[in-house]
């Protein structure tokens, strides 16, 4: 069957305003379209594009910012699609380009309208809905909820900070749910109605179904209703959370993979049984995100798709003839391969994460698919891999892990950190009948610093105390940073408390050196605490908050002293 293009479900007619239009009049302008994005033209030329999205980075606090010219926070340049693209492709195409509205242009290249993703959501055909069956294949238990009496403001500040499209919010007299909206704050925007409490202004009630329920009921719901968010509900009706068009369309997307996969192979399939043309392959998926490389069965390249050029640097001139290993990075072993060409040989396919180098030397991760294509006698005549670039992805994953673990100023482990790894110190010490040090210090006078000099000063006075504190114990130690000018360090697997006191004394004198900034230097002191495990806690609540007692006991005493718990 042949799939849906974007020109099907094009609405005509493209909403838009000029630069100059002030931010609430455009709201206006989106409200009364039902519209969730405008775009911005100047001279006949789409310049930028402004979204719901896009509203929930205003200041709401700052009401004059609404008579501001919407051209201050129009996104650009605006990104587009032609109108011959299918919706399967389409939703990948989002993903790839992390926006959620596209300009359409028409065979001329000429703006004709704007597709988001709701449109994919609702044009998916009524079997993808059915197959999928209950709202647990796709919903997502985060959410956030707030008090009905929190000001608009606050309550879209929380959808920023969380990078949210809506809250549930609770009505005080009640406790109804209902839901704050990116659509809605729009609404109040072309309104100026942003001081009333949310829970005055929010849409109620919120519209639920079961978790068990239905993804085809719920499809219903989001059409009936024309919303974009359901609450998800548990047997005996307690909320769960919500089920968007994003979750649907994420779905959507590895949907639509799985069944270019599957053209793939039956592409293949009939392009053996004429003569093996695996040109043709690389044409009919030259449109495509996916990488595409096509080898006999010696693991000779003979074809590859536009995509793979793009992700890999390489032009077809440059690789065909040649063998796949023109990518390989160095970073697996012969191992590695030799299990890949067994499950290749065993089960004509394999699947899998790899690192490879792109012509210009820099390494990426890509999720590859590699499969064996047979003749009608069995023998394999060529093989074909799917690959997609998971770099950024991974980079950006790799990233979020780490600023949920470390504190943004100084780079250090902060409290959750400190937390998992005081625990494992603890579980080694008492497996192997270590101690385990915990030193609490603070900076005397360092609010003194951020008074007299700015807070550029006291940052700069932070990040060479961390880098000092860290210099000053082993590698194995950790140095985590709770806030402000409190530091943790947690000295592993000791055998007594006998150098402890050469480390404090090591700690004092690195962190009493002069910093120098814009040419001042800038001098302070420090007061240490310090506990045991196993002598003064047994878990890492214990001995933190024990270390932080025997640091204003130290504190007491005055500068650059330290204090043993209990002692």
């Amino acid at each position: 069957m042949q799939e849906i293009t974007i020109r099907e479900i094009l609405h005509a007619g493209l909403l838009s305003c000029g630069p100059d239009t002030a931010i609430a009049d455009a709201a206006g302008l989106m409200v009364e379209a039902r519209c969730s994005s405008i775009m911005i033209e100047q001279a006949g030329e789409v310049v930028g594009i402004w979204t719901e999205r896009d509203a929930l980075a205003l200041d709401l606090a700052a009401p004059e910012l609404l008579k501001s010219p919407i051209s201050r926070f129009m996104s650009t340049p605006v990104r587009s699609v032609p109108v011959t693209t299918g919706i399967g492709e389409a939703a990948l195409r989002f993903r790839e380009s992390a926006v959620r509205h596209f300009l359409v242009t028409d065979e001329h290249d000429k703006p004709c309208g704007v597709i988001s993703q709701s449109d994919i959501v609702i044009n998916q055909g009524i079997e993808y809905f059915i197959a999928l069956r209950e709202v647990s294949a796709v919903f997502n238990r985060r959410y956030h909820c707030v008090p009905g009496g929190v000001p608009v403001s606050e309550a879209v500040a929380s959808m920023r900070t969380g990078r949210l499209d809506a809250v549930i919010v609770q009505r005080q007299h009640d406790g109804a749910y209902g839901i704050l909206t990116e659509r809605d704050v729009v609404r109040l925007i072309s309104t100026h109605s942003l001081h009333a409490p949310v829970g005055e202004v929010a849409s109620y009630p919120l519209i639920t179904l079961p978790v068990n329920g239905s993804l085809y009921q719920a499809r219903k719901l989001f059409v009936n209703n024309r919303i974009r968010h359901l609450g998800v509900t548990d047997e005996e009706g307690g909320l769960l959370g919500l089920v968007t068009f994003a979750d649907i369309l994420a779905s959507v997307e590895h949907e639509y993979v799985r069944r270019l996969r599957e053209a793939l192979r039956e592409s293949e399939a009939n392009l053996a049984a004429s003569n093996r043309d695996l040109r043709l392959a690389a044409k009919a998926f030259e449109s495509t995100f996916e990488g595409i490389l096509v080898t006999d069965a010696a693991g000779i390249i003979q074809s590859v798709n536009p995509a793979f050029t793009q992700i890999t640097g390489y032009r077809p001139n440059e690789v065909i003839g040649r063998t796949p290993g023109i990518l390989s990075s160095g970073r697996h072993d012969g191992a590695f391969y030799r299990a890949m060409y067994e499950a290749l040989d065993t089960t004509g396919h394999w699947q899998g994460e790899i690192c490879n180098r792109r012509k210009n030397g820099e390494l990426y991760v890509e999720w590859l698919t590699v499969n064996a294509v047979r003749d009608h006698a069995g023998q394999v005549t060529n093989y074909v891999a799917v690959f997609t670039d998971f770099t950024s992805r991974k980079a950006a994953e790799d990233q979020i892990r780490f600023l949920a673990q470390h504190d943004s100023l100084t780079g250090l482990p902060n409290r959750a950190l400190l937390r998992e790894r005081l625990l494992r110190a603890i579980a080694h010490a008492q497996r192997n009948g270590k101690l385990v040090a915990v030193i609490f210090l603070d900076l005397d006078d360092f609010k003194q610093i951020n008074d007299s000099h700015g807070h550029d000063a006291g940052d700069e006075m932070l990040r060479v105390v961390a880098q000092r504190l860290t210099e000053s114990v082993r590698r194995e130690d950790t140095v985590a940073r709770l806030g402000g000018d409190e530091f943790v360090l947690v000295l592993e697997e000791l055998n007594g408390r006998e150098g402890v006191p050469a480390i404090v004394a090591k700690i004092v004198d690195a962190v009493g050196r002069p910093v120098v900034f814009e040419g001042r230097e800038l001098a302070t002191a420090t007061s240490i605490g310090v506990s045991f495990y196993p002598d003064h806690g047994s878990d890492p609540e214990e001995l933190v908050k024990n270390a932080d007692a025997a640091m204003y006991a130290a504190k007491e005493k005055g500068s650059n002293r330290f204090h043993v718990f209990g002692g």
